[in-house]
């Protein structure tokens, strides 16, 4: 099918366009820097080292997410995980500042706004009980056969690929097709190596771009309790994209536009700090325009650092922009962070104990959107 001949959503954005070549080589530029010499690049808007003047009359704080309404949020999250009821917590939660940039409509920083608890916790609901549900697909069932965790009586604590030992031979993801060039894996090649993505709720078809009409499964109870009051609801998650990354992996050039909704997504940072990238089309003094089909058209840009809690909105013109991941930064992963799935502030969970560490080189980004208008 020629691109001209792709349907475009009734926003007006075609699922399949090619992004603008100035975004592209934005994204080439920074996957080929060291990360000493991202630290000290000032074009970074990064809220850990502080806005440079420029980014300060740019990126300008318009609201406040009251320490009362985060910890109500944490609260509602945390009820849905009774058997985790003595993970740490602070009575009083920092409030959380939102800050909106002038230059791209719709985009909001909103620094640090996970308390440490509802990190962990996310993580736990993810990677645990989410990403062993055979009906949450992930990027690698088109060609294995995956040996899913059996349901183990207790319905507080979540079947676990990470209840297996790492290197076992008794569990083994086959290639569904003999001959393909695909090789057998053990756990820790699936979960270090080749889990790159999961989907929950509407299961998006990365091979379409589409969702489909119905959905086998709903979006989790307990992470929509947690944004939708975060977000005074704002927004129904009925779609997360989950991509998992090592220090050496990376999000090339797109756009969300799949989705019917015009509703913002909102997009949380867990684990090691990344690079984000967002462009917009420069605007044009005659007012009118750009044409989507020049891949040589001015761009203008923002590159976010984003750290372990911090969460990014994309709504309004900023909703469907051209956003990539360019890096992942090693060594950066909250310290009491990283030691996961075994457990936070002292509290060994021992059937964990051989994948101790696993975040420590990770990345993981769950981006929730409303699919339906």
């Amino acid at each position: 099918m020629d691109l001209e001949d792709h349907p475009k959503k009734h926003h007006g954005h075609d699922t399949h366009a090619i992004p603008p070549q100035a975004i592209c080589n934005i994204y080439k530029k920074y996957q080929k820097m060291d990360d000493v010499d991202i630290d000290s690049d000032l074009e970074v808007v990064d809220f850990g080292r502080g806005l440079t003047k420029q980014q300060d009359k740019s990126i300008v704080p318009v609201d406040t997410i009251s320490s009362e309404l985060v910890a109500t949020a944490r609260d509602k999250f945390m009820s849905y995980w009774p058997s985790f009821d003595s993970v740490p917590r602070d009575s009083t939660p920092k409030a959380c500042t939102i800050y909106e940039h002038k230059d791209f409509a719709g985009l909001r920083i909103l620094p640090s706004l996970l308390p440490p608890e509802c990190q962990f916790l996310m993580l736990d609901s993810i990677l645990h009980r989410d990403l062993a549900n055979p009906l949450h697909k992930t990027n690698i069932h088109q060609d294995y056969s995956i040996p899913y965790p059996p349901p183990n009586g207790d319905s507080s604590q979540p079947e676990s690929f990470f209840t297996y030992p790492p290197h076992s031979k008794n569990q083994v993801f086959t290639p569904i097709n003999p001959h393909s060039n695909h090789k057998a894996l053990n756990t820790t090649q699936f979960l270090h190596k080749k889990l790159r993505w999961l989907t929950l709720g509407s299961q998006y078809d990365w091979t379409t771009r589409a969702y489909p009409a119905e959905s086998p499964t709903r979006f989790p109870a307990d992470i929509s309790s947690l944004v939708t009051t975060l977000f005074k609801n704002a927004f129904k998650p009925e779609s997360g994209v989950v991509l998992l990354y090592s220090t050496k992996d990376y999000m090339p050039v797109h756009r969300d536009v799949s989705e019917e909704c015009q509703k913002g997504l909102a997009s949380f940072t867990l684990g090691c700090d990344g690079l984000f990238i967002l462009s917009r089309d420069k605007k044009r003094e005659d007012g009118e325009a750009a044409d989507e089909d020049d891949e040589e058209r001015e761009m203008e840009t923002c590159v976010l650092r984003v750290r372990s809690g911090d969460c990014v909105w994309m709504g309004g013109e900023t909703r469907w922009c051209w956003h990539a991941m360019p890096k992942i930064m090693g060594g950066t992963c909250p310290k009491w962070l990283e030691d996961w799935p075994v457990g936070v502030s002292g509290e060994q969970r021992k059937e964990f104990e051989k994948w101790k560490g696993f975040m420590k080189s990770k990345r993981l980004n769950i981006s929730c959107r409303q699919v339906w208008s």
